[in-house]
């Protein structure tokens, strides 16, 4: 029998786990088939009913979904549980077993610049589910987040506090107004990009100056489509290093697909297919 695999998402057109798993599929000889659950607010409830039943093998989720996710979730993964956040889930028999592998992701895309995670010392531009799942693999390798900025200062202060408890550390959350921390590392999980692809560097300009970002080694971004995000450019601009989405992605995907099939990633095959669809 053909698994149905999926991304849950609103909106998820902009997805390339499709391409990816189906490719990795094909690779390894497995008998699945990966597709897109584009999903309103509304129907999330009635279509993990019917997840459950009919049933389908595993879901990627992302935004807006990986903390809703959770009250859907039968078991839960320690670090998923500690992150808040779910962006893996595995439907054996109707139990629906939740994972994060986008702490993973974070991680290994760090490495990329940074060989010991206890040399990164992070701001993070974000309070969404992404965010949480960045902040726990930094401070879960012995990195440090000095503070995490949002639009909505209310949500950056209650996910500084709850990390600096879990951690015993010292996380100050800010809103966009305020005077901001520095750090070596800028990290941007928010949803601006992904959203809207017209929108361009102004909408974070305007919250952060040039003369702020210039003071940081490197910057980090988590979406991937398109690669070049206007954070990048500006990276590019201010002659600093810069680590794209597609890094984080292909990193949490390849550990994703070993989650689901509980096969070996053919990795290779993976990043070929992923480079080739990169815009």
């Amino acid at each position: 029998m053909t698994n149905t695999y999926g991304i849950l998402a609103y909106p998820a057109g902009h997805s390339l786990s499709p391409v990816v798993f189906n490719a990795a599929f094909k690779e390894i000889g497995v008998d699945a088939q990966y597709g897109v659950f584009e999903i309103p607010e509304n129907e999330l409830s009635k279509f993990i009913v019917e997840a459950r039943q009919e049933p389908i093998a595993g879901l990627s989720v992302s935004l807006p979904y990986k903390k809703e996710i959770l009250r859907y979730i039968d078991v839960l993964d320690e670090d998923a549980k500690k992150i808040g956040a779910v962006n893996t889930v595995v439907n054996k028999g109707g139990f629906l077993y939740g994972y994060n592998t986008d702490f993973v992701g974070a991680v290994e895309a760090l490495r990329e610049v940074f060989s010991d995670l206890k040399n990164v010392n992070a701001v993070i531009f974000g309070a969404g589910g992404a965010s949480r799942a960045v902040v726990y693999g930094i401070l879960k390798n012995g990195g440090k987040v000095s503070c995490i900025v949002n639009r909505t200062k209310e949500n950056a202060e209650k996910l500084a506090k709850e990390f600096s408890e879990m951690f015993g550390v010292e996380i100050v959350g800010l809103g966009t107004t305020d005077e901001k921390k520095s750090g070596n590392v800028f990290i941007n999980t928010s949803s601006i990009w992904t959203l809207n692809k017209d929108i361009d560097f102004s909408e974070i300009g305007k919250y952060f100056s040039d003369e702020y970002l210039k003071n940081f080694e490197c910057f980090m971004e988590i979406a991937y489509n398109p690669l070049i995000t206007p954070l990048i450019k500006k990276a590019q601009e201010l002659d600093k290093k810069y680590i794209t989405g597609d890094k984080m992605f292909f990193c949490q995907a390849v550990k994703q697909f070993e989650i689901l099939t509980d096969k070996k990633a053919p990795k290779d095959v993976m990043q070929k297919v992923l480079e080739q669809n990169l815009v």
